[in-house]
């Protein structure tokens, strides 16, 4: 039976447990001096991996800009993201940044732009690893760009990134080779996709296809539209967590499973039972920073509040939660 304290091993990337804190943007920090990350977000990313994270995955950011250091790939921006890998390195969580691609119709562009967009996918992949992040992770999930390319019922395209899963799927897999000759090889690409895309059999293919091409971990969440099917009885988690439990069956590569994890007993069926790879909790260590080392010691966590609307993501200030993880946060 796998612990949630054994070690996962990923390219010679050893992550010290299963517990993963999945990228999400805080929309209400700021950055220093005209940056988008800054001071708030170092702390915030600190916090977690002084809280036990295993991995770490860092919000959601554009790759437009990483070939002529604007937008997200500013000086001042560098400088706070080489502090976050710093600090996360110096209590033993391994670091990974997402990386997304906006939201375009994806219908609409022409073969240059597509190649444009893969040659800053490529530069942010390989400037996240100079900066020290170990790994990235590709933006296939939620509806945006990449996941328009990958859901068959969305992508009408009749060109080479059109039609057939590894024609839908090689925006990222085209480029792969080129990010491998310039990063070492311990280097973690991975991609978020959902399991519907539309149907399961296409998310399967999908992830099979990846697998193949040489993805390292797959990230299941959803992909157009969140799934509604029902999961069996014993099943304690949502559909969207199901979708990764399914996944896990079809690729021999690891698996992270997400969405409204948020207590010990879900952390550990999903592991214990070997459902999964990984587990990702989101509002759960954003009510909590010590979600993971409270988990691991079976202590009581700060527990999310699981509001309708998350206010955290509006005004982390409004969290419920804020009052008790004063001591954890300094805003």
């Amino acid at each position: 039976m796998t612990e949630i304290t054994d070690e996962l091993v990923i390219r010679g990337n050893h992550i010290k447990n299963r517990i993963v804190m999945p990228p999400m943007v805080t929309f209400s920090f700021h950055g220093d001096n005209g940056s988008y990350y800054g001071k708030q977000h170092i702390e915030h990313y600190t916090k977690r991996a002084k809280g036990g994270a295993g991995l770490i995955i860092v919000q959601a950011t554009s790759v437009f800009g990483a070939i002529d250091s604007t937008g997200m790939w500013s000086a001042g921006d560098i400088s706070a993201l080489k502090q976050i890998a710093s600090n996360c390195h110096q209590y033993g969580a391994i670091v990974m940044m997402q990386l997304h691609c906006g939201n375009m119709d994806i219908n609409e562009l022409s073969t240059e732009e597509i190649h444009s967009m893969q040659k800053n996918m490529m530069r942010a992949a390989i400037r996240a690893c100079e900066i020290g992040f170990d790994g990235v992770e590709f933006h296939f999930a939620h509806g945006f760009t990449l996941c328009k390319f990958l859901d068959a019922s969305y992508n009408r395209r009749t060109d080479k990134y059109g039609g057939d899963v590894l024609y839908r799927a090689r925006v990222l897999t085209q480029i792969l080779p080129e990010i491998r000759n310039n990063t070492p090889k311990n280097f973690i690409v991975s991609v978020r996709m959902g399991e519907y895309l539309p149907e399961s059999k296409d998310g399967v293919e999908a992830a099979k296809t990846f697998e193949k091409a040489g993805i390292d971990l797959l990230h299941i969440s959803f992909g157009m539209q969140p799934p509604t099917n029902p999961v069996p009885d014993y099943f304690i988690c949502s559909p969207i967590t199901y979708s990764g439990c399914k996944i896990k069956k079809e690729v021999k590569i690891p698996v992270i499973a997400v969405n409204e994890i948020r207590t010990e007993e879900q952390v550990r069926f999903l592991i214990e039972n070997d459902y999964v790879d990984l587990v990702a909790v989101g509002r759960g260590m954003l009510a909590d920073p010590e979600f993971a080392n409270h988990v691991i010691n079976s202590e009581p966590v700060n527990m999310c509040s699981g509001c309708k609307k998350c206010f955290w993501f509006t005004d982390h200030t409004l969290c419920p939660a804020r009052e008790e993880m004063n001591e954890f946060m300094e805003i």
